[in-house]
């Protein structure tokens, strides 16, 4: 079941294109402007500084380029769809067949799964293998112009991993808004798994390719009835990730923990 999206405009945002505007940017940046619900300003082969400079109440802005979606700000930081760190662990998921979060949720072929945090959508295409074609893996977003930069990423990313390519096919962005509103209109027991990643209370020193993720996204924490929703949406568990040092977990009941094999990040689990 998919919720019907909100329809308020966004006076923060707006949607352009590479400078050599195209009649096929043009078109994609038009339909994402109607989706958005935020205007398209055409560059006419100007900068977006100045798009910016000109429409001051608007501090976002995606780029509809030629083989991706750009989201910048005002202050020049970016954001677009890559694997990044994600690459180097799904290879030792194809490698070795493991993986710390796999494991602990028991994905498995015809699974279906929830992403709650989708992001870069990293964790989703790891569940999305372990799936396979048989299974079903949904994402939410709670950013709508990070999520529509991440579907079009999941399209036409390419890797020197077919395993990699085929999963990231597979991941349908099912929701852009908050994870709390989609779950709520949810069926019961209407996933195997519902997963969270939320941003850590703790900063880790090495997450530096998460640092456009973390300056565009949300910051919204968890809640009890948030929890409590996914608790009933979920056939079979729900799964938090969280750092080590965090007291995420407790503060919502949750007793069951995995360390990572790094001991960095640890995962709750809540069994049915």
């Amino acid at each position: 079941m998919q919720n019907a999206p909100d329809t308020a405009p966004r006076a923060y945002l707006f949607v352009t294109t590479a400078s050599r505007e195209t009649p096929a940017l043009l078109e994609t940046a038009r339909a994402l402007a109607a989706e958005l619900r935020c205007p398209l300003l055409p560059r006419h082969g100007g900068g977006v500084e100045a798009l910016f400079a000109a429409h001051p109440a608007r501090a976002r802005a995606i780029l509809v380029q030629t083989e991706r979606l750009l989201l910048v700000d005002r202050g020049g930081q970016q954001f677009f769809a890559h694997p990044g760190m994600g690459y180097l662990r799904f290879r030792h998921v194809v490698d070795t067949g493991r993986d710390t979060l796999l494991d602990v949720s028991g994905a498995g072929a015809g699974d279906a799964v929830l992403d709650c945090t989708l992001g870069f959508a990293s964790e989703a295409t790891l569940f999305a293998h372990a799936v396979g074609e048989s299974g079903l893996v949904d994402g939410v977003e709670a950013v709508p112009e990070v999520g529509v930069v991440v579907r079009a990423g999941l399209k036409s990313v390419q890797t020197k991993l077919p395993a990699l390519n085929a999963a990231m096919r597979r991941v349908r962005v099912a929701y852009l808004g908050s994870h709390t509103d989609y779950l709520r209109d949810q069926p019961d027991n209407s996933y195997d798994i519902v997963y969270f990643d939320p941003f850590f209370e703790t900063v880790l020193t090495q997450s530096e390719s998460f640092a456009p993720l973390r300056s565009f996204g949300s910051h919204s924490p968890l809640t009890a009835e948030t929890i409590r929703d996914a608790v009933r949406v979920a056939r079979r568990c729900v799964v938090v990730k969280t750092t080590r040092w965090g007291d995420a977990l407790e503060s919502f009941g949750i007793t069951e923990r995995v360390e990572s094999k790094n001991g960095r990040v640890a995962y709750g689990v809540i069994r049915k």
